[in-house]
């Protein structure tokens, strides 16, 4: 292909917009251009590929604009050969540049073209070229087509006379320029921040939400905005600042409320830069932005420390903000997500009701704290939904795993699970709760609604494994006498592993737990013992019987020493935990009915008679089969040997000398040997337990479906105040961030217990009861005991507020150990509303820059931790200061 005309075009690729009606116009487009690029020899579909390059996949449908035309009037189609040639054409004649505009939402613009000159019957003013269209969009945006007075947008001009009619004066406002349009573009609420752009005429619902979008735009493209004039009917934003603290860039933008209807509109624009951008952008970053955009951020690691915030806030936007900002910041995100769960908690009734009328004979239990003000606060909730609980009982060995893990949102707390196993050998959730704090009494009350859904009594028949917490044992104890209590050996081994880190000390604990023999533990501790005494006490006092396989019941069919099935649960619902409590609870209830629909799905499939993890296991054992020898001596009993190692089969009895076969219901490699020397089928000798007739009982029933949180069933019981004191936003009750090992974590909370006092004080503590304050000096009684007058009794309540205050810095797990040293009432001044202003200190004066009113504590130690100081900044009548800063202060 080539053309009569020689020479290199350039190119003006205007993409990502996109085109609106009435009149034609192509809003928010991103320019690439390109100079002297020589397509005399290249063909269209080569020109696709071209174009597809350079604007990095955006090519989607093409157009060009004939020169000196508006869009209206000069669009074009760019489809094919004979289009690109007259493409080519029309760019040579216009002294070799053209325009092209990507079309990404394939709109009939041929038919908008074609009904606005129908309705117009002239085409558009043709002097005005598509390329000085300085109105743009972002992508996500809509169209209002109401009527109102029309704004017309004032073109450039090179004349500086004229061009000042597009701008204010520096002593006012000019208000000719307060028309508004005709075809409003509304910012899109669900636009991506990193998108949005001021777009001439586009209307917001206040100027709050104008302002946000500005600061967006500010850090996306590093533009250090500022407002000129900034009040509830005026919005002037210019960009950087000279050294006479005056505009430096062009761009200008002007907005007022519409005259129609109560919003904010850009009513004129310069957007243009002159590479003004830069990493401090000043007071356009507010406290109130940085919240929203960590929001996320703050909810899955709420005791994130300030400085953690600054070096968040530069790696995710490229700003420099202060340690302040962040204080402030988090202060109002932490109160933003404490007011979006206050719905959840005021719902928690209308879900429990709901869960029960589409799950009939299911259990849903809700419990509050109710205080002496008549309020009350969340203390636990319980479910365990009908269907679940009958393929349990139906279908399932009577084996639970019970485990306890931490939320990771803002609400703190534990979600306790009890867990059992399928046919296959897999996790089947039973049972869950939401409690503030795992202890002894929670356990007691999570068994007792588990125990009695499941029809287990005093737990006769039943094993629980579990971790080895002091709380969980003693209540199952209390709760489930005749069950058998196993712990879960990996966490016995992560204690021991602290001290005894060998490779030789880790392979025998592992055969010691897993022997199936007394004979064979013992040998195995007497190795251990050999090497070290210590080791072998340290194993001897955690009551080894409970994670060893050699001590366990032999009627279960299970010789699990570990609670992996409950880690496993843990694992899967872990983002769930991160949420408010009915997201989580409804994530957590869809988690198990989709598991339950997909798990009776793959059991229809599988055409056998065991289960398929079983009967891979048997595979495996026959394998292993060829190595033994099988000697017969008598009806349907055999020795089974190797080398020095026999073990005695009674196929009848199903019992072998290993013990093996009766823990776990399946034949070991002993039996597997002597019923294949009988040409036996080996899969006959496997527990009922595992076979595909349990499937069917085990997810036999469905779990029901429930309704959106508009229709569920309205309820008259107590609602909770918001979230209560255990589950507030600062984690002070429950402690660590991130969850450790449980028995790590539980160990650190007992010896904490015996600090405080008896577990019973430490639950009572969790749940709001009152306690004493710890202080080496306890604040006297001010409070008289008859008839105490307005300025005791003012009195008394500060004295209250500094015993909570001082109880709350001393719950930060983590952060320093502080002590009130002295509390010397300085100052007392009864006001006309009744208050009183009291300073305490450590008997210094008043520092300078504090008023009588503010309580003040000067701590000992220099160093306070983020934590203290954020629960200093949370209560207004509190200021921290060390004694070097209040020195600094009295200079």
């Amino acid at each position: 292909m080539s053309f009569s005309t020689d020479g290199a075009l350039s190119i003006d690729v205007f993409h990502k917009g996109v085109f609106v009606p009435k009149p034609l116009m192509y809003f928010h487009p991103d320019k690439t251009s390109v100079t002297e690029v020589d397509l005399r020899n290249m063909e269209f579909k080569d020109f696709k590929i071209y174009i597809r390059n350079l604007t990095k996949g955006m090519c989607h449908d093409m157009y060009y604009c004939l020169p000196n035309r508006a869009l209206v009037d000069g669009l074009r189609e760019l489809r094919d050969e004979d289009d690109y040639v007259s493409f080519l054409d029309a760019g040579y004649k216009n002294g070799r540049r053209i325009s092209i505009y990507i079309d990404h939402g394939h709109e009939p613009l041929m038919q908008w073209i074609e009904e606005e000159i129908a309705k117009d019957g002239v085409y558009g003013d043709s002097n005005p070229s598509s390329d000085d269209v300085d109105s743009v969009m972002s992508d996500d945006i809509s169209v209002d087509h109401e009527v109102d007075d029309e704004v017309i947008e004032i073109p450039k001009s090179v004349d500086p006379f004229l061009s000042k009619k597009n701008l204010i004066p520096e002593g006012g406002v000019d208000e000719e320029v307060d028309d508004e349009v005709h075809h409003f573009l509304i910012r899109d609420p669900d636009q991506k921040w990193d998108t949005m752009v001021p777009v001439f005429g586009m209307r917001f619902s206040d100027r709050y939400e104008l302002k946000q979008m500005l600061t967006n735009y500010a850090v996306f493209k590093g533009y250090a905005l500022w407002y000129e004039i900034n009040d509830s009917t005026r919005l002037l934003v210019r960009c950087c600042k000279n050294k006479e603290w005056k505009a430096a860039c062009p761009f200008r933008l002007w907005a007022t409320p519409m005259s129609s209807e109560d919003s904010f509109q850009i009513k004129s624009l310069i957007d243009e830069h002159n590479y003004c951008r830069q990493v401090n952008l000043g007071s356009i970053v507010t406290y109130r932005w940085i919240g929203k955009m960590l929001t996320n951020d703050i909810l899955e690691k709420p005791r994130i420390s300030y400085r953690n915030m600054v070096a968040l806030v530069k790696k995710k936007f490229g700003l420099h903000v202060s340690v302040g900002q962040c204080r402030n910041a988090k202060s109002f995100a932490l109160d933003e997500i404490s007011g979006s769960l206050v719905g959840h908690y005021e719902k928690l009734w209308d879900y429990g009701a709901e869960l029960l009328r589409s799950h009939p004979g299911s259990t849903v239990s809700i419990e509050v704290n109710p205080m002496p003000d008549s309020t009350a606060y969340f203390k636990r909730m319980y479910v365990c939904l009908k269907g679940v609980k009958d393929g349990w009982i139906e279908g399932c060995r009577r084996v639970i795993g019970v485990d306890g893990c931490f939320l990771k949102g803002v609400c703190r707390g534990e979600l306790l699970a009890a867990v059992g196993r399928d046919f296959n050998n897999q996790m089947y959730p039973l049972a869950w709760a939401v409690v503030s704090v795992e202890n002894k009494e929670t356990w007691k009350w999570f068994l007792d609604l588990l125990l009695e859904d499941i029809g287990m009594g005093d737990g006769r028949g039943l094993t629980i494994i579990s971790d080895h917490h002091k709380s969980l044992v003693e209540a199952v104890k209390e709760r489930a006498p005749a069950c058998e209590h196993r712990q879960c050996a990996r966490h016995v081994y992560a204690n021991f592993k602290k001290k005894y880190t060998s490779v030789e000390f880790r392979k025998l604990f592992w055969r010691a737990a897993k022997s199936t023999t007394e004979s064979a533990f013992r040998s195995y501790m007497r190795e251990i013992n050999a090497m070290s005494t210590h080791a072998y006490d340290h194993l001897m006092e955690r009551d080894p019987k409970t994670c060893c396989k050699a001590f366990f019941e032999l009627d279960r069919c299970c010789d699990a020493v570990e609670n992996g099935i409950s880690e496993s649960f843990n694992a899967a619902i872990i983002e769930a935990r991160k949420k408010p409590i009915i997201s989580m609870l409804e994530e957590v209830r869809v988690y198990v009915m989709e598991r339950m629909y997909k798990q009776k799905g793959k059991g229809e499939k599988w055409n056998l008679d065991i289960c398929p993890s079983i009967r891979r296991r048997i595979e495996t054992f026959k394998e292993q089969q060829r190595y033994w020898d099988v000697t017969p001596s008598g009806l349907q009993m055999y020795e089974v040997r190797q080398l020095h190692e026999v073990y005695a089969v009674d196929l009848d009895q199903r019992t072998y000398g290993c013990r093996a076969w009766q823990l776990t219901g399946i034949p070991c490699v002993h039996g597997i040997a002597a019923i294949l020397f009988l040409n036996g089928n080996a899969e006959e000798y496997v527990a009922v337990w595992f076979t595909m007739n349990m499937f069917g009982s085990c997810y036999r029933y469905n779990m029901k479906p429930t309704n959106g949180a508009d229709m569920w069933p309205e309820t008259d019981e107590q609602l909770p105040d918001e979230f209560g004191s255990e589950e507030v936003v600062v984690a002070e009750e429950v402690g660590a961030e991130e969850e450790v090992v449980a028995e790590e974590v539980r160990a650190e909370e007992e010896v904490v217990a015996e600090e405080v006092g008896v577990e019973e004080q430490v639950a009572a503590e969790e749940v709001g009861v009152e306690e004493e304050v710890v202080v080496e000096e306890v604040i006297e009684q001010m409070v008289a005991d008859e008839q105490p007058n307005e300025e005791q009794a003012a009195e008394h309540v500060v004295a209250q507020h500094v015993q909570v205050f001082a109880k709350k810095c001393n719950r930060i797990k983590g952060g320093p150990s502080l002590r009130i040293t002295k509390l010397n009432l300085m100052r007392k001044v009864v006001t006309k509303d009744g208050m009183v202003e009291v300073q305490i200190c450590d008997g210094n004066p008043q520092p300078q820059g504090y008023e009588s009113s503010t309580i003040l504590f000067v701590f000992e130690t220099l160093k306070l931790e983020d934590e203290i100081m954020d629960l200093a900044e949370q209560d207004e009548a509190i200021k921290m200061l060390t004694k070097e800063t209040m020195q600094e202060r009295n200079q």
